[in-house]
């Protein structure tokens, strides 16, 4: 039988590598590997925008996919990425409409995008996580760190993050064009490559 794991969105990463992409940064809930999707800027556009509760002008193709589900009477259950062929991941949208369940194809972007509006579960099979997930450390503070502001943090706060979570801090800033934070972080990095 596959075990499905539950996964949180852990953040949205400037791909300084290839041109108009990020990483879509992904955690398990209940351990400690994370990893990333790459996903154009549309899609992280559209996760972010939902993400910071801020509302597009005009309906965006999730909004309007959202939409549709909801006048039909759909409700999507959960996503599950469940395969990876030649580093592109595989997902399904899992829809329950009366007491039909519909299963349907979709890149991981626009499902995620999709349970991010729907406030659906986002779930990954085990041997998938197991081949692409990435140990990283869980320090006391870690279960609130969705909720801690960057620029708040202390020097002593940076200099106690991963270096994995402080690099990730560091693309982030850059992206966000917050130089003084860059700066604080980059002097932790450099710290604890010595």
């Amino acid at each position: 039988m596959d075990i499905e794991i539950k996964l949180a969105i852990s953040g949205l990463v400037y791909n300084q590598t290839v041109v108009g992409t990020y990483g879509l940064v992904l955690a398990e809930e209940s351990g400690n590997r994370r990893f990333s999707v790459m996903i154009g800027e549309p899609e992280a556009q559209s996760i972010a925008l939902k993400l910071n509760n801020k509302k597009s002008p005009r309906p965006l193709t999730h909004d309007l996919i959202h939409s549709i589900l909801n006048i039909f009477e759909s409700k999507l259950e959960k996503i599950l990425i469940y395969n990876m062929v030649n580093d592109v991941f595989y997902s399904e949208l899992h829809i329950l409409n009366g007491d039909k369940q519909i299963i349907i194809d979709a890149r991981t972007s626009d499902a995620v995008a999709l349970a991010v509006r729907s406030d659906s579960p986002i779930y990954i099979k085990s041997e998938i996580l197991d081949i692409v997930g990435t140990q990283f450390e869980v320090a006391e503070n870690d279960k609130e760190e969705e909720s801690i502001d960057a620029e708040k943090l202390t020097t002593d706060e940076l200099d106690n993050l991963s270096l994995t979570d402080l690099e990730e801090l560091l693309k982030m800033a850059i992206s966000e064009e917050k130089y003084e934070l860059a700066v604080n972080i980059r002097d932790s990095i450099k710290k604890k490559d010595k």
